[in-house]
């Protein structure tokens, strides 16, 4: 299996261990040989993804209750690992299943709301949306525009959120807006509402996909809300309490990126050992050349602190004793981290690398999202100097 380091595994119990090692031989067995494919198309072939939800991924988080397999944030941050080794349609669901939206659900929902949407979302069946992002807030979440007007009943959101990842496929969309309780008043800056809207919900439409630089398998779309209205019913936990409800979800989020980012750059280890291996000039495996030997070396060395790190924090997450600012040194070091190993692995395959059907190239397209998505590592580092500054350190 090639470079292979386990600092951070230490942290895991021997039923983490074996889940993941199940995955990593489900991504050895089914999905690898479609590694180029995959990537090229963003089509996930119709045996892995029955397999993934013969295996339960779809639910690792949710509750047992709903029928998901009810693992722990460490448990699933074992298998998510060796999922995100695969091209990212393939667990990119998975984590969307997993992630904000499960997880908003369980804390926040009704019974009512749980028993709709979580037994279908553990099952793959149900693809969920988060959909805050807008044109003009991005990491600066309280700056959104899109507002929730209360009417009889319920409420009539109008607004525009863009690059809604799953947002043309999704099911139920979670919508954060801002509260107006008169159709005429300012809404105010603090009071923020969850809401979710489903799928065929009059008012909502999508307005256009959003390809991005890894090209179309990631389906990010802009939706637009006009006089959407829905119930009472949808409101997702307290009216008033969205921001603090989507806050709560942010260290989970950014640990889980980190992972992923884990998983993204071992792939690309992976590849360009092999290639180091087998390629050859001047008579000799460029693997001989010391040149070819630091770009490895350093990408090792990185991504073996990067896991050491991260997977103290997800163990600590259990304990709910992860600070703000250590969520954001994990999501900040592991994005860049896996910035500068694809970089460095794309530089062992040459040419070759720099072709749009070589797996390194996707992968290389693919991480770049990860110093913007979920905080750019701007704000990850202004959380952190933050952080130092208050203690007065």
């Amino acid at each position: 299996m090639g470079v292979r380091d386990t600092l951070g595994e230490v942290s895991l119990g021997e039923d983490e261990l074996e889940m993941k090692q199940a995955a990593r031989e489900f991504v050895d067995r089914h999905v690898l040989e479609h590694e180029s494919h995959i990537g090229l198309t963003g089509e996930v072939p119709d045996d892995i993804s029955k397999t993934l939800r013969d295996l339960g991924y779809y639910g690792m988080t949710i509750p047992v209750e709903y029928g998901g397999l009810g693992l722990g944030h460490l448990a699933y941050c074992a298998v998510l690992e060796e999922l995100s080794r695969s091209p990212k349609p393939v667990w990119n669901l998975v984590n969307c299943t997993n992630g904000i939206a499960s997880r908003l659900l369980a804390r926040f929902g009704t019974g009512d709301q749980k028993n709709t949407y979580l037994p279908g979302m553990a099952a793959g069946e149900i693809v969920p949306a988060i959909t805050v992002t807008e044109p003009e807030a991005g990491s600066d979440v309280q700056s959104i525009r899109t507002t929730a007007t209360r009417v009889e009943g319920g409420w009539s959101i109008s607004g525009v959120k863009h690059f809604i990842t799953f947002g043309g496929l999704a099911d139920c969309l979670f919508v954060l807006a801002k509260m107006k309780i008169k159709p005429d008043e300012e809404p105010g800056r603090q009071r923020f509402t969850l809401f979710l809207v489903d799928k065929g919900n009059p008012g909502y439409r999508i307005a256009r996909y959003q390809e991005t630089m890894a090209g179309p398998p990631h389906d990010q779309a802009e939706i637009v809300f006009e006089d959407c209205v829905v119930g009472d019913d949808r409101v997702l936990g307290e009216v008033g309490g969205g921001l603090r409800a989507v806050f709560s979800t942010f260290a989970e989020e950014r640990i889980a990126m980190a992972i992923g980012a884990l998983g993204t750059s071992r792939r690309a280890l992976e590849l360009a050992a092999a290639h180091a291996r087998t390629r050859r000039a001047f008579g000799q495996t460029i693997g001989e050349f010391q040149a070819v030997q630091g770009l490895l070396a350093d990408s090792a060395t990185e991504l073996a602190a990067a896991r050491a790190l991260t997977y103290d924090l997800a163990r600590r997450l259990a304990d709910r004793t992860v600070q703000p600012h250590e969520a954001a040194i994990v999501k900040l070091f592991c994005s860049e981290m896996a910035g500068r190993v694809a970089d460095r692995c794309l530089q062992v395959f040459g040419g070759s690398g720099f072709m749009a059907e070589s797996p390194i190239s996707r992968i290389y397209r693919d991480v770049r999202v990860l110093r913007l998505a979920g905080g750019t590592s701007e704000i990850q580092r202004s959380l952190v100097a933050a952080a130092l500054l208050k203690e007065g350190a």
